[in-house]
């Protein structure tokens, strides 16, 4: 982004929610801040964190019933949640030894989502409005398809700046049938 810091969307397959087709949401939208434009090697990495209507943290934990009441209501249109940014790891801190940014960004208390991919700015937008799709479940017999997000969705992050560690988060598309093309999904603005 314009202040030199890498968004980073992962896509990780969750493990079913019990004998169900549905997945628990397992992936991570990470940003990464050097502690100096261009030096990737000292910095902090950032996972973004979504706050329920009660101001709590969706968590992994919150996500593992099926059709749980977070995950739900993240994929009901007109929603609006406040966003903040998680460090889950800063090589000030932890040091430059690998580490895994799942394990790290669940302990933080990061939110996950379904298998995000194909994140991009709007362009014209100054890098304040970045929007990533979920893929879903890909199982036409997911119990989550219709209600959270198993047909897959697009999500909508507005910051007033790309440095602000705070920002929101809206539904922007949910897909209500099976083979909605998410997977390679163009995103289309007027700039």
């Amino acid at each position: 982004d314009s202040a030199g810091n890498i968004w980073i969307v992962e896509d990780i397959g969750g493990d079913f929610k019990g004998d169900t087709k549905a997945k628990r949401p397992n992936s991570f939208v990470y940003r990464y801040v050097p502690a100096r434009p261009g030096d990737l090697s000292h910095g902090k990495l950032e996972a973004l964190q979504v706050l329920n209507a009660a101001g709590v943290p969706i968590t992994f934990e919150s996500q593992a019933a099926l059709n749980s009441a977070d995950q739900v209501a993240l994929h009901t249109f007109g929603r609006t949640f406040k966003t903040r940014w998680v460090t889950v790891h800063d090589t000030a801190k932890n040091g430059t030894a690998p580490f895994d940014a799942n394990v790290a960004a669940k302990a933080a208390h990061a939110t996950p989502f379904k298998r995000p991919e194909n994140g991009q700015f709007q362009p014209g937008s100054g890098f304040t409005a970045f929007y990533f799709d979920e893929t879903g479940d890909t199982d036409a017999t997911s119990p989550e398809n219709a209600t959270s997000g198993g047909w897959g969705s697009i999500m909508k992050l507005t910051q007033d700046n790309p440095a602000a560690s705070t920002g929101t988060l809206t539904m922007f598309y949910k897909s209500d049938q099976a083979h909605s093309g998410l997977d390679n999904v163009t995103f289309l603005s007027r700039t």
